[in-house]
């Protein structure tokens, strides 16, 4: 796909304007096809030069759900429905809907984009930081709940072994 400058867009707008056919302009132009320039005269005819040239806009789920309802609503086509709002490529909204059909508004939500940050380590942050000399009477409260812990859990699998038993598992 070839991208055009916005001084290209114009020219080829203002040659159709004079009265050169869309075809006629392509081929002084050596564009490829006419989509394009269909494409930014509707545009042009829908909003002007400032609907044509502007780009990288963001929109928020609740604008692209009510475009795609409004388009279904009222049976537009992608093209009248992108000059509607003022979006710049039809494509656009093609995902939306194809979104918005598989996932519901949830499919329209923003999406983080691009490689997730590095997070660091936590036991880097564990072993750059002292430890904390506890008094003799902490060590010995963290050692009788420690003690405690295990005393639950042998006296829970004593008696998880005792119901198996009876049961005939064991």
């Amino acid at each position: 796909m070839t991208k055009y400058s916005n001084e290209f867009k114009v020219k080829a707008i203002k040659m159709v304007l004079k009265g050169d056919s869309i075809y006629h302009v392509a081929k002084i132009l050596n564009m490829p096809n006419t989509a394009s320039l269909c494409r930014w005269i509707f545009h042009y005819e829908n909003g002007g030069i400032s609907q044509l040239l502007h780009k990288n806009r963001k929109y928020t789920p609740i604008f692209k759900q009510k475009v795609i309802e409004y388009k279904w609503l009222h049976h537009l086509s992608l093209n009248q429905t992108a000059a509607k709002f003022s979006i710049p490529n039809t494509g656009t909204i093609s995902t939306w809907e194809k979104l918005y059909s598989s996932y519901g508004f949830s499919g329209l939500l923003a999406k983080k984009r691009g490689r997730p940050s590095m997070k660091k380590s936590k036991f880097k942050n564990k072993v750059n930081k002292p430890k904390k000399e506890l008094s003799y009477v902490e060590q010995l409260e963290q050692e009788n709940y420690q003690l405690r812990m295990e005393n639950d859990l042998l006296k829970k699998w004593h008696a998880l072994m005792k119901q198996w038993e009876k049961e005939g598992r064991h």
